[in-house]
């Protein structure tokens, strides 16, 4: 509770006014439930007051404290209860009996609140009928002598009926009027209270076992009355909580299900509306990681489905490859033999095996692909090779290194006047992640050029790639390395106009795959 929290003055006025009107209607129905209770009032340390009659419920304060007979204080305990009084409650006459609470959090020893409850003691003698008849009387003795009696005509004293309790069994007999009564006598230790039931002794053995097992219903009846109260009370401030944890159970128990949104009232208190509001804000993230890992998906069956269609007849491309490669060799046409001889190996390595290979393969594809390209451009640039002896049967994702080379020499090094100069590399560092790195020493990009790249890596993964792109290649690479191996690896581009370009894939060393 807001109030009981002390921020209940710092709520807007229409807060306060609502939060208030919901507490009193609760106070009301608990009293409608329970027909000895006629009213509740919470009085809070801040001074507020809360009850199903607030008209009068300061005066009533007053009054009871006027009438307080017992108590009980203990650590983070304190219990009163007043004598039998007369007191009004809506301009109404009654008989009154006020029960007294403190109210204390379990994490704190400051107290919150005090909890008056008025019981109709009219209502509790008229519970004591049903054990009374022509030959059973019930009497309640409080320290002023009997407040209750089902018999008019019999006037017990105080004082033999304290003798009777001191009796080992509590039992004895009690006169009055010319008639001897067997008697049983209890005492509420709390209240200070005996609760005598006396049988005449003509009939005491016929009905002593009957009496004795209303008597134990009539005070477990008290106290689920009471306890009844009490629940209604908590289960009316702990119900939107209780939603709450209903709605946890259903994400943690049953995974495969969609999680939901909580809908609260308006008048619920701000701690809980905090908390709601929070997990709300929870299962809004996961519908969109779910929403995310699904794009992924389709990503990847995308770029492998890309994959396929580079493969088309490639088999029929190979054989022809070798026809040439022998035919040039025939005719002394070296250059030609060579050339449809790599060819025939990139082919050849496109359609055999499976989507893993080791470094040292895709090396020695690189170099056929790289052989190629300077018998096309002859004398326009160097490749230098310098990659660590351990890292070459790294296992890695086929075709990563090419479309790296190919955007070095194409945008690189073939369109700068001078000599090209590309240089690989490769290491493995101390957190066990492989960087292979192919820079070159050619045109070099615009700062503008490498921010517009910058963004196409960050957002292909959710939005596609953009392929008007001129770096089609690289996105496409940096795509199927953080589709296969996770978010935290892919590519990283660095390069300084007029001087550089340098391209590193970074990957994870895995164990080689049986």
């Amino acid at each position: 509770m807001s109030d009981l929290r002390n921020d209940y003055e710092k709520q807007s006025l229409k807060k306060q006014l609502s939060y208030k009107e919901y507490v009193n209607s609760t106070l009301e129905d608990i009293c409608g439930i329970n027909p000895f209770i006629l009213r509740t009032t919470i009085l809070t340390e801040n001074g507020n007051v809360y009850s199903n009659f607030v008209e009068d419920s300061l005066t009533q304060i007053k009054q009871v404290k006027k009438h307080i007979a017992y108590s009980r204080v203990g650590y983070k305990n304190e219990e009163y209860v007043t004598d039998v009084y007369e007191g009004e409650i809506n301009m109404l006459p009654y008989k009154l009996l006020t029960i007294v609470y403190a109210m204390y959090p379990v994490e704190s020893d400051q107290k919150l609140a005090t909890i008056y409850i008025d019981l109709d003691f009219e209502e509790i003698e008229k519970s004591f009928s049903v054990f009374s008849n022509d030959e059973i009387e019930c009497c309640l003795f409080n320290r002023n002598g009997i407040v209750y009696t089902s018999e008019k005509k019999n006037n017990f004293l105080l004082e033999d009926v304290k003798k009777i309790y001191e009796n080992p069994n509590h039992q004895g007999t009690l006169e009055a009027d010319g008639s001897v009564w067997n008697a049983h006598v209890v005492k509420i230790d709390d209240l200070d209270w005996y609760l005598v039931q006396c049988m005449q002794r003509k009939s005491f053995l016929f009905n002593s076992i009957k009496n004795i097992l209303l008597f134990c219903f009539w005070i477990l009846m008290v106290f689920v009355f009471l306890l009844f109260g009490g629940m209604q009370l908590i289960n009316r401030i702990t119900k939107p909580i209780t939603e709450f944890s209903n709605a946890l159970n259903q994400v943690t128990l049953h995974k495969k299900q969609k999680p939901r949104h909580i809908q609260l009232k308006e008048d619920v208190p701000q701690e809980i509306s905090t908390m709601v509001s929070g997990y709300n804000d929870l299962v809004s993230r996961i519908e969109e990681n779910i929403i995310l890992a699904y794009k992924n998906e389709i990503s990847q069956k995308k770029t492998e489905l890309q994959m396929l269609q580079y493969q088309i007849n490639p088999h029929f491309l190979y054989n022809t490859l070798n026809i040439v490669s022998a035919l040039a060799k025939l005719n002394g046409v070296d250059e030609i033999s060579e050339i449809s001889e790599c060819l025939s190996h990139i082919f050849h390595y496109n359609v055999k095996g499976g989507n893993i290979v080791q470094l040292k393969k895709e090396l020695e594809n690189l170099q056929c692909y790289v052989k190629i390209q300077s018998m096309r451009f002859p004398g326009k640039f160097d490749v230098i090779y310098n990659v660590e002896e351990e890292m070459l049967t790294c296992e890695m994702l086929k075709f990563i290194l090419q479309p790296l080379m190919e955007n070095a020499m194409e945008h690189g090094v073939i369109p700068c006047k001078r000599r090209g100069r590309i240089e690989v590399t490769g290491k493995i560092t101390s957190a066990n992640i492989a960087e292979i790195s192919i820079c070159d020493n050619g045109n070099g990009m615009s700062d503008e050029t490498l921010q517009m790249l910058h963004q196409e890596l960050e957002k292909d993964l959710q939005q596609g790639v953009n392929h008007s792109s001129s770096g089609i290649g690289l996105i496409n690479v940096h795509q199927r390395i953080k589709n296969y191996y996770g978010e935290e690896f892919g590519i990283l581009v660095e390069s300084n106009q007029g001087e550089y370009t340098c391209v590193t894939v970074r990957f994870p060393v895995l164990e080689k795959e049986v």
